[in-house]
């Protein structure tokens, strides 16, 4: 156990961008830490909402900027703490009350460790827990576990050594959402990395969630893989590129659910013609696949209609 005299500091970074309904229950899970050295920094990535009037009325102190971005957002933060460790809480989310002790238990014990990563619970957009099945993972393996599938849902169950991140250049701008994802497997690559079996944060779904859109997802999830595929040594690129096709199924599977639901609602514009060349692009098998079930679908039904006929 850390002696008490020897506590590390951490910082708590919430990147907010019209999330302000959210933000004081994000808040008020930092502050409910059973851990006692924690700042809590909200960064308003440009808000239109009311954001900055409500974080200016949380005590905690605040970051302004232009609209640029959620990893942009967390770099503002990374740049302005001063603490040991730091951890990325989407405004969305809520940080269980021995998540900064337990993570901060395991990094500091490990002078080989930058980042240490746990499990997630989920809840809908009211707060009421949700069904969540974990896949097993191989902790010592986590590099190949993570070409695959990301097992951190959200960047609050991450906690990074604040140096070492720093020198990284924290978090790519160029791979948007998954930004996040691309850390990860930098630090897994090197084996700087712990998974630590305890849930750490509470993860809120809704509509307003950017993974909610699948082919924004993939085509992020698949800039990251690129990168992976030019930095990775050679013996590697056979599990970077089933990792890729794995993440097309995963994605892809998504997309086509969400076109059919989009089309059913007549919802038919720019949103879902990208979605579409999404598809056809990354994943032009599976989209074969679900084109010849809808053609014998629509055959098998006017066979019928003539049958009665």
């Amino acid at each position: 156990m850390i002696d008490q005299r020897e506590r590390v500091s951490v910082t708590v970074v919430i990147p907010c961008f019209n999330q302000a309904r959210f933000l004081p229950v994000a808040v008020a899970s930092v502050r409910a830490q059973s851990y006692e050295r924690v700042a809590c920094l909200v960064v308003n990535d440009g808000s239109t909402d009311d954001t900055a009037t409500v974080a200016s009325a949380l005590d905690v102190c605040v970051l302004e900027q232009p609209n640029r971005g959620v990893s942009a957002a967390r770099n503002a933060g990374l740049t302005a703490a001063r603490t040991d460790f730091v951890v990325f809480l989407d405004a969305d989310d809520e940080l269980l009350p021995t998540a900064i002790a337990n993570a901060t238990e395991a990094l500091a014990a490990d002078p080989d460790a930058d980042l240490v990563v746990g499990r997630c619970e989920v809840m809908d957009a009211d707060g009421r827990p949700l069904l969540a099945v974990h896949n097993a993972i191989d902790t010592a393996n986590l590099y190949d576990e993570w070409l695959s599938q990301n097992f951190v849902w959200t960047p609050g169950a991450a906690m990074f050594r604040r140096s070492a991140l720093s020198e990284v250049g924290g978090f790519p701008l160029h791979v948007g959402p998954a930004s996040d994802y691309a850390v990860y497997l930098r630090f897994a690559r090197a084996g700087r990395v712990r998974h630590i079996p305890h849930q750490l944060v509470r993860y809120r779904q809704h509509d307003a969630s950017m993974s909610c859109d699948p082919a924004l997802m993939l085509r992020a999830t698949l800039a990251v893989l690129r990168g992976e595929w030019r930095q990775a040594p050679t013996a590697m690129r056979a599990r970077i590129a089933f990792g890729w096709e794995r993440w097309c199924d995963w994605y892809g599977e998504q997309i086509v659910s969400r076109l059919r639901i989009d089309w059913h609602a007549r919802t038919v514009g720019e949103k879902q013609l990208r979605a579409l060349m999404t598809l056809l692009r990354y994943c032009p098998r599976l989209a074969l696949r679900h084109a010849r079930r809808k053609a014998g679908r629509v055959f098998r039904n006017d066979r019928q209609a003539e049958t009665r006929c």
